[in-house]
């Protein structure tokens, strides 16, 4: 989904930034709470002056969070690897699909990373290279590994 789509599925709320700052805080209500009740999940942003800039912030959060926490069922076809010689970084607009379909194929297979890497083309030690850049998607992974009783990755 495209941040207008999502943007158009969620809440928005404007709110004023609480904390420390003195004069230099910006009085006005330029924080954005968005709220999609599809899936009950809310995500804050108030760390720009901008109220522009903090709806972007909050809806790539979104996005993660919704690439972390919904389950579809994966697509049959093949997924191509969005990265380039098997990296991707987090800023990458496609990073929240990849993780999302990462997660989607692990629910399939017990937590099973090696699955996930394979149908992406990577090895399993690259797909969690990739999936510990993030720290949510590091501690998904845990658990994710913990649930189908695997062992726990040395995450640091």
């Amino acid at each position: 989904m495209t941040l207008d789509e999502l943007l158009s599925a969620c809440t928005t709320k404007g709110f004023q930034g609480s904390g420390p700052g003195g004069q230099h805080r910006n009085k006005t209500n330029t924080g954005v709470w968005l709220t999609l009740r599809e899936y009950n999940l809310e995500i804050k942003s108030c760390e720009a002056r901008s109220a522009k800039e903090n709806r972007t912030h909050a809806l790539h959060r979104m996005q993660m969070a919704i690439a972390l926490n919904v389950r579809e069922a994966p697509p049959a076809v093949e997924i191509p690897f969005p990265g380039s010689n098997g990296h991707i970084q987090p800023s990458n607009a496609l990073f929240p699909l990849f993780v999302a379909h990462v997660f989607d194929i692990m629910a399939t297979k017990s937590g099973d990373s090696k699955a996930a890497a394979q149908a992406f083309g990577l090895t399993q030690s690259a797909l969690v290279k990739i999936l510990r850049q993030d720290k949510s998607c590091a501690e998904k992974l845990q658990g994710q590994r913990v649930a189908g009783g695997k062992k726990k990755l040395k995450l640091s």
